[in-house]
């Protein structure tokens, strides 16, 4: 690939040191030195741990204002960074990269905005450890990855381009943000506190549902997983690569309308969450969920019943029978029995019908805001590939 004139290709390494954090599991305070891991590498200063000066004073290099920081062992992204602001003392794990311009040629901003672009991920692919463990980049490795430097100016102004994307992305998902926790209470009111202090009827989930245990003998190859946010997906778009197992035979088949408990904990769901198959006509997932489908005089509920598992509702009565609380991987002890003898409460069809008319609207809102976020995300890396290489140039 060509570069305009004034740009060249260096490593990291030759113009950056790179610093890991502590690989001590440190013992956290209420209050103290800030410390920072992969989960908190979105918002740095919005971490709720905290180390002790004592133990701050251990480190051997200590974070500046314009550092960046840079996800380097992670079960998720590798190559996500954040800038830190601030001269006040800041701590991070081993999880992390400390990454330091040596010059002053380089400015910060624009490095952060090049490592999460295309050009430097598929450097860092090159060199990623995969293990039995989450995978992982050495220090050495990132040294080696190159970097696109075009002059000093150009780096200014192509920042300043992506800053305006940057904006964008964090007002609509602070946006999103807001408008899922009232998503949330409305659900909480119309749903699980209604139901508290009413006359409404109670079902054991298996007097409504089936058991889905038939097998993928049709060769179906739309592996499913569940995602918090978008329900049943694809796994090969929603991950980017093939997890799954390499004969899926033994998968159950689902379809569209079917449910499926994801025994293990996510984020904001503590005892798993129960998804209905809504993007696909059919597709297959791994038995360790619990698959099911509406009996026939119920599949009028169906809808209802989306919103009733999206809620806190089953929570009470899943701790109870989660009776050796998360395994490995966040996998929870839910046996099949014990999950299709939960009771639900369930109103009459027609308060069902206006429960559910006023969620799905706030929901559709929901959604839009969600679409608009990742064409965002889109648009800037497809900007990032065109700025942050030279195709484009920004006048």
């Amino acid at each position: 690939m060509s570069l305009p004139n004034g740009w060249k290709k260096v490593k990291l390494g030759d113009f950056a040191q790179i610093f890991d954090g502590t690989h001590q599991t440190p013992e956290y305070v209420d209050k103290g030195i800030p410390f920072v891991s992969v989960e908190n590498i979105s918002d740095i200063w919005g971490t709720d741990k905290y180390i002790t000066q004592e133990a701050f004073n251990a480190y051997s290099t200590k974070p500046q204002k314009g550092d960046i920081l840079m996800t380097r062992i992670t079960a998720g992204v590798i190559g996500k960074t954040a800038i830190i602001d601030s001269n006040e003392p800041l701590a991070y794990y081993v999880s992390l990269a400390l990454i330091r311009c040596r010059k002053e040629d380089v400015i910060p901003v624009y490095l952060s905005q090049f490592i999460e672009g295309l050009y430097f991920k598929s450097e860092l692919n090159k060199r990623i450890i995969h293990t039995a463990f989450p995978k992982k980049i050495n220090l050495n490795d990132i040294g080696k990855c190159e970097v696109i430097l075009p002059p000093l100016e150009e780096q200014k102004k192509i920042a300043e381009t992506l800053s305006v994307w940057d904006n964008a992305i964090e007002k609509t998902e602070k946006l999103i943000e807001a408008k899922s926790n009232h998503f949330n209470q409305m659900i909480d009111n119309l749903i699980v506190k209604k139901s508290l202090n009413s006359s409404w009827e109670t079902f054991a989930i298996k007097e409504i549902f089936d058991v889905v245990n038939r097998k993928n003998k049709s060769g179906n190859t739309n592996v499913l997983t569940s995602s918090a946010q978008y329900g049943l997906v694809n796994q090969q778009e929603y991950y980017k690569k093939d997890i799954a197992s390499s004969d899926i035979s033994g998968y159950y088949l689902l379809q569209k309308g079917d449910f499926a408990y994801n025994r293990s904990y996510s984020t904001g769901y503590p005892y798993g969450v129960v998804k209905r198959l809504d993007k696909y006509e059919s597709g297959v997932l791994s038995t360790l969920y619990l698959c099911m489908s509406l009996k026939e005089p119920y599949q009028s509920f169906s809808d209802y019943l989306v919103f009733l598992f999206e809620s806190s509702y089953l929570n009470n009565q899943l701790a109870l029978i989660c009776r050796e609380g998360a395994r490995n991987h966040g996998l929870l002890n839910v046996s099949k029995e014990d999950f299709f003898n939960l009771k639900i409460q369930l109103p009459s069809e027609k308060e069902q019908a206006k429960i559910v008319s006023v969620l799905q609207l706030y929901s559709k809102e929901l959604n839009l805001l969600k679409q608009q976020l990742e064409n965002y995300k889109k648009q800037k890396q497809g900007l990032m590939q065109k700025l942050l290489t030279g195709q484009w140039r920004v006048k």
